[in-house]
């Protein structure tokens, strides 16, 4: 190995941290004039910034807009439906030659989860393309002179551990705990002792753990529910890992992306021995890898060429296949940031707040590194030498490839159980977790379990990698920063890194603010079990775990419980132990503090103090609870509560204090700066000009996106958003390094409008999603998670339209879904593409009663094909991707989406006003119909219902009216409710209806309408150019009023 020198330090940042902003003169026009500050999304042409949808103006259906037509686009007067779909898309993207369409991707990429569902879960398939590829490639006739196409034509209306123990015994306090001779021990003594008994037999009775599986790798049966999550966060749509399930239960630390995310202690405590999948923290440094089981490959070999004679490519089927010993054990790991969150309370170090939930336990299935190795032809590694073992994952983090090492010996001996693994309790991994392959060293740090394997190769040294040599240290205390002239030297000192578990235990119950009251009479005399984990490095035993409530003077013993067969090849305990202590209440408000410790079988103890590191890792001191006596709100009596160290995930609170932060000079300055409105930060919100609130402040970050550590998808989810979630999220992530870079990037203010405009709406947004949560019990359709849809029929309506009918998941008790769809609101669809989702919001035409309802829902959709020559020959990208699928593949919904909702009679409820019309006009153009139709046949289906309605229908051609024959009927049925006229631009041959030739404009709406009054609204669905240059010009001279008698879907 070559010797160290300072010239062979790798630099703490690969990649240069610039600040670049635009030239002041930009900032200056953008600086506050006529800009509003108002958050109106259903006034005409307003942004609706329904989520994921961006810029979509209300009342269109769509952000392609034609020149001066009223009609929706069309390549050359009509469809041309291009068939020639070539498996070679990518080549063809990446030249140039010709367009690639979402048709030829879809086409050429076949959903394995179909093929085999067992490889997947949960999982959602992903395009293997970003939308931004199809929209932004240079095809042939391209415009270069500035006009653009933002999107396809129109895609529909945008818009406790196990059970507790029953143990009746009593234990006595410290004092009684001495041995005492003869039979007369006090009974509380006596239970100790048969606890302790039970204890000991227990251990000795333990045999060796053979690890062989039980069954084979499940599909998605009948407990699957209760290990994985099937829906996917409204949180995760506008990042690359939107395909991914994630449980609400997880509290997320960094924000939406990448995902790092615990889950509460005591809810994790509560699972059990045995985690539950969904339940398992995540470290995750960079989106996911979308990786499937029939194509991802382990690379073995060595550097140099001949330690491993035959390097290979190995294929899952080849490793799970049985040709080598399978092993499935429990195996307990933490991030090494485990407890974190203490230290950044005693001081902030560069990391997130991980607190001592950041620890799991699975039963994790694979085959031994060794066999493989061998398998591979691994040489003798001779005496004198020292080998390592290295490990790179298929992620993308932001500093290059994370990749680790080991020493190859410690992977060899079989003893430590090594493995490679594709199984995860009972079913393959989740992606989270490494799917399909990851590497799991029993005993060792979070930060070496390697996820997402590709590469496994043999070395003379230890890897150099970034993350190898600037991440999972523990440096002395007096760096604290990458910057210290000797940080380098520390960084690459092979004493400093993380390799095994520190030994750990944590009190979790009582859990953060639990009281127990006091008003019952004998209450302080009743008994209490406190109970919590432990967990070592090495495989060693934890030996012993003492309890303390009088500052450590004097100490109990806690009764430990293992998971099944914890004992692995004669002395290794891989996974954690629950342990236990019974109390007097009487005891618990007499101390200043509950205290846990573990002892390991070299009868070391944790240390009573935390040393602080700059990357806050391997904090194992004492665990502190303290209790303290406060009046019962609810009572008025009182109790004694308890006070973890710190509060579950980002929360406040916990009774270790923050540290002061630095009191920033900002009210001198902020008169300086430039003051902008939420109507202009909202145009900065791509990657090539995005703009975010701080604090109430502006910056601009469009030169962060290429460099930040979490990627350009953890902050453009913020871009131009009016949200107080970026500064909740931000305070909990970033150091003192960040901040600087943060300064750099300030450009002006929020204006005192749009501060308190922002603010209101946070505060409704978050009573209306708990009303909504709670009104949607048992519903199918949920407005913060995504449910998956399964396609079970479709029909062709005419050449360019198909009628999709997806069904919904069974309730619990086996019952069919319900859609639960108020009239006037839409349901987002979801599918997944290689950067994000997309998402486009559309009304189903059917169920929208509820006795309609029977598990299943109908979307009315018009294709837009790929065509040469076309303005956007790529097509519609969802009403493309929707005609590729084949029967059983799925979509994501979630709902309800939209602020406008009619609750019959007239009565509507828009953006939480309430509105009655007594007549309502309806402009609707092409597939914008269907939210008009879901209003036309409510009102007209309930004879209670008095409302008149008054529809023109704007279409290119006959061929093009959606819904028309349901339509007619309505209006022959009802001619004193209904009025329905069709405004065509081809005048049809040989048909016999009522309709209009021409553009929509003022005088057909002053024929056909019903005029402007008190109790007469309109609503607007259809293409921004029949909205803005047809529609609204008229209506405003007809004397309607935007915002209040006139509204946009």
């Amino acid at each position: 190995m070559p010797a160290w020198t300072k010239d062979s330090l790798s630099e703490p940042w690969p990649r240069n941290h610039n600040i670049r902003l635009a030239a002041p003169d930009v900032y200056d026009a953008a600086v506050e004039a006529d800009g509003r500050n108002v958050l109106e999304r259903h006034r005409p042409l307003g942004v609706v910034d329904q989520y994921g949808e961006k810029n979509r103006k209300a009342g269109t259906n769509g952000v392609y807009e034609p020149d001066g037509g009223g009609e929706e686009p069309r390549a050359n007067g009509h469809v041309e439906r291009r068939e020639d779909v070539s498996s070679n898309w990518r080549e063809r993207l990446q030249a140039g030659t010709s367009c690639v369409s979402v048709r030829d991707v879809k086409k050429s990429s076949p959903d394995y989860k179909i093929l085999h569902p067992m490889n997947h879960a949960f999982a959602r398939y992903v395009l293997p393309v970003a939308e931004s590829e199809i929209k932004e490639q240079d095809w042939p006739g391209k415009e270069k002179d500035g006009k653009t196409y933002k999107a396809e034509a129109s895609d529909e209306c945008t818009e406790r551990g196990a059970d507790k123990e029953n143990v009746d015994e009593k234990k006595g306090d410290d004092d009684q705990r001495k041995q005492s001779e003869g039979p007369e021990l006090p009974e509380e003594q006596r239970a100790f002792l048969d606890q302790l008994l039970a204890e000991m037999h227990m251990v000795e009775s333990f045999k060796n753990n053979p690890a062989e599986p039980k069954d084979d790798l499940k599909s998605l049966d009948s407990d699957a529910l209760q290990q994985l999550e099937s829906r996917l966060s409204i949180d995760d749509q506008s990042t690359p890992d939107s395909w991914i399930p994630r449980s609400s239960g997880l509290l997320r630390l960094t924000g939406k992306h990448p995902l790092n995310a615990e889950a509460n202690l005591f809810e994790l405590f509560r699972a059990g021995l045995i985690t539950p999948t969904k339940l398992h923290y995540v470290r995750n440094h960079a989106s996911v890898p979308q990786l499937s089981w029939e194509t991802h490959r382990l690379s073995v070999f060595s550097e140099p060429e001949g330690l491993i004679s035959i390097p290979k490519d190995w294929t899952m089927d080849e490793l799970a296949s049985g040709d080598y010993k399978i092993i499935e054990i429990p195996v307990t790991f933490g991030c090494d940031g485990n407890r974190r969150k203490e230290m950044n309370m005693v001081k902030k170090t560069s990391a997130f707040n991980f607190s001592g939930a950041s620890v799991s336990t699975c039963l994790w299935r694979g085959v031994l590194v060794r066999d493989i190795l061998l398998a591979s032809g691994l040489q003798d590694q001779p005496d004198e030498e020292r080998w390592y073992l290295n490990f790179e994952g298929a992620d993308e983090p932001s500093e290059g490839a994370y990749a680790t090492s080991i020493p190859l010996m410690h992977a060899m001996n079989p003893a430590n159980d090594v493995m490679l693994v594709f199984g995860q309790n009972g079913r393959v991994l989740h992606p989270d977790h490494g799917y399909p392959l990851r590497i799991i060293i029993p005993g060792y740090v979070g930060g070496r379990q390697v996820k997402w394997l590709r590469k496994l190769w043999v070395t003379k040294e230890p890897n150099r990698s970034h993350y190898h040599i600037w991440d999972n240290r523990v440096v002395p205390s007096f760096i604290e920063s990458r910057d210290h002239p000797l940080a380098g030297p520390f960084f690459h000192h092979e004493s400093t890194a993380c390799n095994e578990q520190a030994l750990q235990s944590v009190i979790v119950k009582p859990e953060h603010g639990e009281r127990i009251s006091l008003a019952e009479k004998g209450s302080l005399d009743g008994t209490y079990t406190v109970e919590g984990y432990a967990f070592n490095g090495g495989g060693d035993r934890i030996d012993r775990v003492e309890l303390s409530l009088d500052g450590g003077k004097t100490w109990l013993w806690c009764i430990r419980r293992f998971t099944d067969a914890p004992l692995r090849n004669g002395e290794k305990y891989w996974a954690w132990i629950f342990w236990r202590c019974e109390v007097k209440v009487r005891e618990l408000v007499d101390a200043q503090e509950i205290i846990v410790r573990a002892q390991d079988c070299k009868k070391n103890y944790q240390p009573e103090h935390m040393t602080w590191n700059m990357m806050g890792m391997m904090n194992n001191c004492w665990y502190r609870v303290r209790p303290k006596i406060v009046q019962d709100p609810n009572t008025s009596f009182p109790a004694v509560e308890f006070q973890q160290p710190v509060a579950p995930g980002n929360d406040e609170g916990g009774w270790m204090e923050p540290p002061k932060d630095e009191q920033e000079d900002t009210e001198s300055k902020s008169d300086d700066l430039k003051t902008f409105s939420l109507e202009e930060i909202a145009k900065h919100n791509n990657q090539d000009d995005a703009w975010i609130i701080l604090d109430n402040k502006v910056y601009d970050v469009t030169s962060v996106l290429g460099w930040h550590p979490g990627g350009a998808n953890a902050i453009l989810p913020y871009a131009g958003k009016a949200t107080v979630d970026v500064t909740n999220e931000y305070k909990g992530i970033h150091d003192a390094y960040a901040n600087g870079k943060k300064d750099e990037c300030l450009i002006g203010k929020l204006s005192e409008d749009g501060v308190k405009a922002m603010q209101d709406d946070a505060v409704r947004a978050a009573k209306e999603l708990a009303k909504v949560k709670e009104e949607r019990k048992g519903m199918a359709l949920q407005p913060d998670v995504f449910t998956q849809a399964k396609l079970v029929k479709r029909s062709e309506v005419s050449p360019d339209t198909r009628l999709y009918t997806f069904k919904l998941p069974n309730k619990s008790d086996g019952s069919h879904g319900v859609l639960g769809l108020p009239i006037g609101r839409h349901v987002q669809i979801s599918v997944h593409f290689k950067d994000q989702a997309v998402l486009r919001s559309y009304t189903p035409t059917r169920p929208m009663l509820p006795s309609e309802e029977d598990g299943t829902f109908d979307l009315l959709v018009k294709t837009y094909y790929p065509s040469e020559g076309a303005p956007f020959p790529p097509g519609g990208t969802l009403s493309n991707y929707l005609d590729c699928m084949d029967d059983g593949e799925e979509i994501d919904i979630r709902g309800p989406i939209g602020g406008i909702t009619y609750n019959g009679s007239g009565d509507f409820d828009i953006e939480g006003k309430h509105y009655h019309f007594d007549k309502v006009n309806l402009v609707a153009g092409g597939s914008g119909l269907t939210p008009h139709w879901q209003f036309i046949h409510a009102v007209l289906s309930d004879p209670n219902d008095k409302t008149c309605i008054s529809l023109l229908d704007s279409n290119k051609s006959f061929d093009d009216i959606l819904l028309r024959e349901e339509l007619q009927k309505y209006a022959d049925e009802n001619p004193d409710r209904f009025k329905l006229c069709h405004v065509l631009s081809i005048e049809p041959k040989d048909k016999n209806f009522k309709y209009i030739i021409g553009r929509l404009n003022k005088d057909i709406m002053r024929e056909h309408f019903h005029p402007a009054g008190d109790a007469v609204g309109t609503l607007l669905c259809g293409p921004p150019g029949l909205i803005e240059k047809g529609a609204l010009p008229g209506l405003q001279e007809l004397g309607f009023k935007e915002g209040e008698s006139v509204f946009g879907y």
